[in-house]
């Protein structure tokens, strides 16, 4: 019988949560942390996650890119002779965390450190045999989700993220994903319903009548990083079918995420999408100043 993937935890409150499972009762971690006193915990807490079990996670759970992925790829910004690194699927990251170039390593000598994650997720998955593996990482926003606000914690009042700033609407600082929430913050309903109100009157109409026309558009399509999106581009991205347009994207240094407003033609919707800095995307940039291609007759 294939085993849940689960969160463990030496405390049920706090501390580091690691990815792993249950076996006859022994608790197993995918980084290969060994200790007794690890125990399942809640999905949704407020334990710090072990970097090594996030990537071994994104590892399993990441369908690969659709054009293809090399071996091993190079660190971004390094040479020729520079090791070469394992990359996690569908991502321009390695194994070991390090941001990567699009383009194949011709290196011999690999990293250290994704040899050593891939030898310890390599032991786990033999020891766990089948995993009953969660859902990867959603490609398209919840519109209902609720936050947490920081500080003080108030898990009863959920508000609505704004990925514009990153806060809450109501301009409060926000610690991560609520959904259990009961009430939502006032402030934050009036303001999403004013945003949401201003995108079906006037942004989704612009964005049907921009993806009308998309195929007759002169583009430039390649490889690269979500966080090298632009207003006005379109991308696909292992798991996911649909053609994503960008309306808007806002991308902080520091953070691991960057926030996109799309529309999505097949919907017919404009949603808010939080996708990895370093999630592998096919872009189709239209050309500056290219004149559309006349429609076929």
């Amino acid at each position: 019988m294939p085993l849940p993937l689960i969160r463990l935890a030496i405390s049920a409150t706090t501390g580091t949560a690691h990815h792993g499972v249950l076996l006859d009762s022994e608790p197993l971690t995918a980084c290969a942390t060994h200790s007794p006193d690890l125990a399942p915990i809640a999905p949704d807490t407020a334990h710090s996650l072990c970097q090594s079990c996030t990537r071994a996670r994104l590892i399993l759970t990441t369908p690969p890119h659709p054009g293809g992925e090399p071996e091993t790829r190079p660190a971004a910004g390094t040479g020729k002779g520079a090791a070469a690194h394992l990359p996690i699927p569908g991502h321009l990251m390695g194994y070991c965390g390090k941001s990567l170039d699009s383009r194949r390593s011709m290196a011999r000598r690999v990293c250290a450190n994704c040899t050593s994650l891939r030898a310890a997720l390599d032991r786990f998955r033999q020891r766990a045999g089948q995993l009953l593996l969660p859902d990867a990482d959603p490609c398209h926003g919840d519109d209902t989700l609720l936050w947490t606000a920081k500080g003080r914690v108030n898990l009863v009042t959920g508000h609505r993220r704004n990925s514009v700033t990153g806060h809450a609407y109501c301009e409060r600082h926000l610690a991560g994903p609520n959904p259990g929430a009961p009430n939502e913050c006032a402030p934050c309903r009036r303001h999403y319903r004013e945003a949401q109100a201003g995108r079906h009157a006037h942004t989704l109409p612009h964005m049907q009548t921009h993806a009308a026309g998309w195929a007759q558009r002169a583009l430039d399509v390649f490889d690269a990083p979500a966080c090298s999106l632009r207003s006005g581009d379109a991308y696909t991205l292992s798991g996911c079918s649909q053609t994503h347009f960008v309306v808007a994207m806002t991308d902080r240094a520091g953070e691991s995420h960057t926030d996109v407003l799309l529309y999505l033609p097949a919907a017919e919707r404009v949603t808010d999408v939080r996708v990895r800095r370093d999630r592998l995307v096919t872009i189709q940039r239209p050309r500056p100043g290219a004149v559309p291609n006349p429609p076929a007759s």
